[in-house]
């Protein structure tokens, strides 16, 4: 019984090495800072016309690795402002926050990314503020550089931010 014992405790112990042992040989996340970060896109497909999009970006990035320094996990805290421009008219959004969660499988690929949070706040003309929150999988968007709406959530004002910008 004792034998058994010892041996039960031994197998416990070499198991739980091996485990601590994967986990410790993974790299360390990789934390980035940015700043000041700008890019263009255009939004088709909302209103009956497009709308260049500037967006100004900062906030923090985290990487994650596996033991072969494969991504497997993003994490992204962004600050984000938004101009709009269509047919000479222009929308300046206000800074919003959302978090960014980008999972990728054995091969690096992306498999989900997925935005929580505001996703676009901007103060229309006739006074209202157009608001969109809740939640966005980009992988569910291809092609798509911009969204304006989450999948999952509060749209917005589509109808009036359209008017906004219509000729």
């Amino acid at each position: 019984m004792k034998r058994r014992t010892t041996l039960l405790v031994l197998v416990a112990a070499a198991v739980a090495t091996a485990v601590f042992a994967s986990t410790a040989a993974a790299a360390q996340p990789t934390k980035t800072t940015f700043s000041g970060a700008t890019f263009n896109s255009v939004l088709s497909g909302v209103c009956p016309f497009d709308v260049n999009v500037v967006s100004t970006d900062s906030g923090t990035e985290i990487d994650f690795v596996d033991q072969g320094g494969n991504p497997t996990q993003s994490l992204v805290h962004q600050v984000e402002q938004d101009t709009f421009t269509a047919n000479g008219k222009t929308l300046t959004g206000i800074p919003f926050t959302f978090n960014l969660d980008i999972l990728f499988d054995s091969s690096g690929n992306v498999t989900h990314a997925f935005a929580e949070g505001v996703v676009e706040k901007i103060p229309l003309p006739d006074g209202t503020l157009f608001v969109s929150a809740g939640r966005v999988d980009f992988v569910d968007h291809p092609g798509v550089n911009f969204v304006l709406s989450p999948d999952v959530g509060n749209p917005g004002n589509v109808a009036g931010f359209c008017a906004a910008l219509a000729p």
